[in-house]
């Protein structure tokens, strides 16, 4: 994933519904930036945008999440030891507690 569609995400998800302009000016991104990186989002269904604001669907990024967390443990072991071994990067990393409350949630 985009580190800037992350970073929305997690702000969304944080913060509740905002506008555009509330969201970059928060993270300090264009809003022409954040506009289309949220516009990715909803066509990915992991945001919904209604009433001018946008709002992150918290079930949904833990579903998709979750997809490619398997994805990469069905890969294969070998595979998955290298790219933990090479790399920051961890399938474990997906369940941080980076977002809290993030499956708290429900929509």
């Amino acid at each position: 994933m985009n580190r800037t569609r992350s970073r929305l995400i997690r702000y969304l998800i944080t913060h509740g519904p905002a506008t555009c302009r509330q969201v970059a000016a928060a993270l300090t991104i264009s809003a022409a930036s954040v506009r289309k990186h949220l516009s990715l989002l909803c066509e990915a269904g992991v945001v919904i945008h209604g009433s001018g604001k946008y709002q992150a669907q918290p079930n949904r990024v833990e579903r998709e999440l979750a997809d490619l967390a398997a994805a990469f443990q069905s890969a294969g072991s070998d595979f998955r030891k290298r790219v933990t071994d090479d790399s920051h990067f961890s399938v474990s990393a997906f369940h941080s507690s980076e977002c809290p409350g993030t499956s708290k949630r429900t929509n």
